[in-house]
């Protein structure tokens, strides 16, 4: 069936051709028809006129009648005014400005408040107004042999249009001894507060100008330490609380037009608590009762911004107690003296020469003489942080604005700015003058992009500042 053939093989071309035929054609559009067509615009015309020049009358009005007029209005203008100081809507405003905020740190003012003067010391305090238009200038003695009966005085300083300080003072106060602490009002702008070297405490009410005399508020028996207002333990009337070298804090009550001041508080840190001195059990001797003995020398103190009776004290002997008005005890042998001391948190090694507490938060910072700045909660006896500082620091400063940041100065013409969170230094950001010899004083202008600095040469700066700053 099947058989075995050869054949030839069979071969054949391909047939695929790649080569395509072109094929030409033409298109052919239409002619665009262009067509103009002429346009006649209105025909106007101008009319000059003509107007007819009048001589201008003085407005006319009665004397009598505008005198009267203004006498009726002016005290509720001026209460007005008054109450708007305390008001933020217009914070960080200015006239001239163009709406770019300010960025850089300038400073724009420097004179020597004591050139010609025969007192030569330094600017002890400095203070602006409740509305930013005027700074107040304390001076005292750079040192103090014996008791001091220098005659010093307060010098205020207005801003002008261009919020520049005016250089000549445009009112003195005479104080019968060296200031020691200054402190504007916080709400109003015409009540300032002076303790004196000589433990005397005043009260001016510069609203008055037919009288610049003080209101005699306390006598210390030794220097005053520090006065400050408080508006938040008497719900309707201003306090004042002042402290001294002798070991007291005073609270007084002022009445509401500040002609009147009742000692309402003493307080006072007992002797017993230093620990250089052995435990007593009443007194040294055994026989004096304590209240009659001198409290630990205080040197500063502070309130908490979050709880109205909390505050913390600062003594010469480098203690730092929590204190607290609500807590207090009647000290043994006197029931109008009372111990507030809570608690007690750790001890610098030096005296410590300033306390603040922050603005937003439950924390307090000191410095003190042993070059040691401190980062306290208050609810906690250890510090959260230690900075050590090359030169010995004899302020502390929140930053306006910026609740994070707070200054430190004191030896040295460097003003030096820290993160409190951090506790590290702001390296970028600088307040230094060659001729400033040491910075002993410093305060935020409420309403303006400003700082005033003073030092122990008498010298005054203001630098501008910007609210915000980076960190």
């Amino acid at each position: 069936m099947f058989d075995d053939n050869s054949s030839e093989s069979v071969g054949f071309e391909p047939q695929t051709n790649n080569e395509k035929s072109p094929k030409a054609a033409n298109i052919q559009t239409e002619h665009v028809v262009y067509e103009s067509d002429e346009v006649q615009v209105v025909e106007t015309k101008s009319i000059e006129t003509q107007t007819v020049n009048e001589p201008i009358k003085p407005p006319q009005y009665n004397h009598d009648s505008l005198v009267e007029f203004l006498q009726r209005i002016t005290p509720g203008v001026l209460q007005f005014l008054d109450e708007q100081h305390g008001s933020n809507a217009f914070d960080d405003y200015d006239v001239g400005s163009n709406g770019e905020s300010t960025v850089n740190i300038q400073l724009i003012n420097r004179l020597n408040s004591l050139e010609m003067s025969d007192f030569k010391g330094k600017i002890s305090s400095v203070t602006w107004s409740t509305g930013g238009g005027t700074l107040a200038v304390a001076h005292s003695a750079t040192h103090h042999d014996t008791w001091c009966n220098d005659l010093t005085k307060i010098e205020f300083y207005n801003l002008s249009k261009d919020n520049l300080l005016m250089s000549t003072p445009s009112k003195t106060l005479e104080a019968s001894s060296c200031v020691t602490s200054l402190f504007y009002h916080p709400e109003e702008p015409s009540i300032i507060a002076a303790g004196l070297f000589n433990g005397d405490v005043l009260v001016w009410n510069l609203r008055d100008e037919s009288s610049i005399t003080p209101l005699q508020v306390c006598t210390h028996g030794d220097l005053v330490s520090q006065v400050q207002w408080n508006l938040r333990i008497f719900n309707d009337v201003s306090a004042l609380v002042t402290s001294s070298a002798e070991g007291y804090i005073f609270i007084h009550k002022l009445s509401v037009q500040f002609t009147q001041a009742t000692l309402v508080k003493r307080y006072k840190i007992a002797k017993e608590k230093n620990p250089a001195e052995k435990a007593r059990p009443h007194s040294a001797s055994g026989s004096k009762d304590r209240a009659a003995e001198a409290g630990l020398s205080i040197t500063c103190f502070d309130f908490s911004s979050k709880e109205a009776n909390l505050f913390v004290v600062g003594t010469l002997c480098g203690g730092l107690y929590k204190c607290k008005l609500d807590q207090a005890v009647s000290v043994e042998g006197d029931e109008n003296i009372f111990d507030p001391v809570v608690n007690e948190y750790d001890r610098h090694k030096g005296t410590v020469t300033c306390i603040k507490s922050a603005p937003t938060q439950n924390i307090f910072v000191s410095c003190a003489s042993d070059k040691e700045i401190r980062i306290y909660d208050f609810d906690q006896p250890a510090s959260l942080k230690a900075i050590t500082t090359e030169s010995t620091l004899v302020q502390l400063t929140w930053c306006f604005g910026n609740p994070d940041i707070f200054l430190a100065y004191g030896a040295g013409a460097e003003i030096k700015f820290f993160n409190v969170k951090t506790g590290r230094p702001l390296s970028k950001i600088m307040l230094y003058s060659e001729n400033r010899e040491n910075a002993s004083c410093l305060s935020f202008n409420p309403k303006r992009e400003m700082v005033a600095i003073g030092d122990t040469r008498g010298n005054l700066e203001v630098w501008r500042m910007p609210r915000k700053i980076a960190q």
